[in-house]
């Protein structure tokens, strides 16, 4: 990957985290591996966790961020979920599995979140 399209990615990743803190949620986790895959945010609001997948673009051009998140992508996303409770020991009921889609131009960015999407 070269250095600019890591800093677009970053830029996505702030976003995304600053999304959630507006929204009262806590950012436990950015970037977490494991060796299933890799979690891009882990937020907590109480006993609600969300994980979240956040896809960024510079535009829609050739369709929506989420769009290419592929099947086996989607696989490593659940195992890497399922991991990272066990690991952690959550015993919460109220896990989600989101995406965050953000298109980002030269002025400003659009965010859409799909809950339980992923």
């Amino acid at each position: 990957m070269n250095f600019s399209k890591q800093i677009f990615g970053q830029s996505g990743e702030q976003i995304a985290a600053l999304f959630f803190e507006e929204k009262g949620y806590r950012v436990i986790e950015r970037n977490w591996r494991c060796k299933t895959g890799e979690i891009d945010l882990v937020v907590r609001r109480n006993d609600e966790w969300r994980f979240v997948e956040v896809k960024t673009r510079s535009s829609d051009r050739f369709g929506v961020p989420e769009e290419s998140i592929t099947p086996r992508k989607r696989d490593h996303f659940y195992k890497s979920i399922q991991w990272y409770v066990l690991n952690n020991k959550i015993v919460s009921q109220d896990i989600h599995a989101d995406v965050l889609s953000i298109v980002i131009n030269d002025r400003d960015f659009d965010v859409r979140w799909l809950p339980d999407a992923s």
